[in-house]
Formats: C-alpha cells, structure tokens, sequence
C-alpha cells in the first residue's frame, strides 16, 4: 500500500509518524527507509544527524510524452536527529514555472539542538523563493508512465552551497547553512503523478532574479537584510 510507505518518525514534531516494521503488512513491496550520515554547518555549529530519523516524500511525473515523463518533480525530506530534535525540512520542486530547486527550508534549533543557545535558537526558515540548485541523486525514475518506483540502493547526497535562514523571533537573526557534509543512504519509494512539474535548477527563470543571498526572489524585491541597487541588483 503506497500510505504504508512514507517514513516518519514520532520524534519529530514536523512531518510525525512512524518507521513500519520490516513484517508490517502495511509496508508493501518498497517501505522508504534512509539512513542519514555526516553533520550540516550551521554558522559555528556541526549539527551531526549520523544515526539520526529521516521522513521523506517523493513524486514523480508521469506524462504520456517521454520528454516529460519520470522527472522526480517533488522530494520532501526532514531530518533529525536520533531523538527527534534539531529537524531540518528540505523541499525541493518547481518554483517559478520550469525554474525551480530549493523551495523551502526549515530549520529548528531549540534547547534540545546541541550548541545553540538561547540567544540562538529559534525557527530558521527560508525567504519567499527558492534557490536554483538541487540536491546530489536521482532526478527521475526509471520505469516510464509508473505509478511507483522503488529506487533502491539510492543515495543522496547535496553540492557545496552556502543557504542563508532567517528567524523572525525572539528577533531577527540569520543563520549560513551547508549541506555538503549530509549523506542520506538507502531505499526511496516515489509515487507518480500527472500534475506533477519538471524543473530546470540552473536558473531564476522569468521575472526573478538574486535577493542577494543567493535565493531566487521576484525583480524589483530583495531578500531580508538587502537592499534594491539602482542598476536593479540586491546588495548588503
């Protein structure tokens, strides 16, 4: 059963559920399971998620069109660690028509989040937009018109990019995150469908452009902490 296999874990309060057991009934013939490796630079803090939780969702597109057809148009990850805290929300899909990459990100530090302290912790999201890059893996399927795929072995990996979050409460604050160093290994169950978009992460397409701080934001608007230069560029 396709609802049998997303993987979700009850520690973590974004994305709950449950990993199904290896004889569950409910788990069909391809149970998502990853397995994260390696840490995440946040500013001054290693966050390492080795041996931690991880809940993912993918979608395919499914299209009668072979040009179209088997691109992964959508893929939802959080990752946490072992006990659920430090969740990291990664979403990656068309943001901008055939534009797309790093739609959101989510980041939540509080007191159980080793090295973050109060003056630091916080919800660190990510700015209206996306940022034009993808992560390191399989961008489509391999079975034409499917409506599931199992990818197995799969691995995941992310390109050496700096993402900047912002918080908005206690305070304003801004956070550098870098994915380079999180590895997710094993067996991904993606479900197809036809509405679903494929997306080019090489470009802002039409209408955006840099807020500065490498998101993809709307012309004429920047992201927070910059400001619209005269030749119509975000600078500090």
């Amino acid at each position: 059963m396709t609802a049998g296999c997303w993987v979700l874990d009850p520690g973590i309060e974004v994305d709950p559920g449950y990993y199904p057991d290896d004889g569950s009934t409910d788990a069909g013939p391809c149970a998502s399971r990853l397995v994260p490796s390696g840490s995440v630079q946040t500013g001054p803090v290693a966050i390492d998620y080795s041996g931690g939780q991880v809940s993912v969702r993918s979608v395919h597109k499914v299209d009668v069109d072979a040009v179209e057809d088997r691109c992964v148009s959508r893929l939802e990850l959080t990752v946490a660690l072992a006990q659920g805290a430090c969740p990291l929300k990664l979403v990656f899909g068309a943001g901008n028509g055939s534009s797309g990459g790093l739609i959101e990100a989510r980041l939540t530090a509080d007191s159980a989040c080793p090295g973050f302290l109060d003056a630091v912790e916080g919800v660190y999201s990510s700015p209206a937009g996306f940022a034009p890059w993808s992560y390191l893996g399989p961008q489509e399927v391999s079975e034409p018109q499917a409506s599931a795929v199992c990818l197995e072995p799969l691995r995941i990996g992310f390109p050496d990019r700096v993402i900047r979050l912002y918080r908005s409460s206690p305070s304003p604050a801004e956070l550098a995150v870098n994915l380079e160093g999180l590895e997710l290994n094993g067996r991904l169950l993606s479900t197809g469908d036809a509405n679903g978009r494929c997306f080019d992460p090489s470009a802002c397409g039409t209408g955006r452009h840099d807020g500065g701080d490498g998101w993809c934001v709307e012309s004429g608007r920047c992201s927070p902490g910059y400001r619209l230069s005269p030749a119509g560029d975000c600078t500090p």
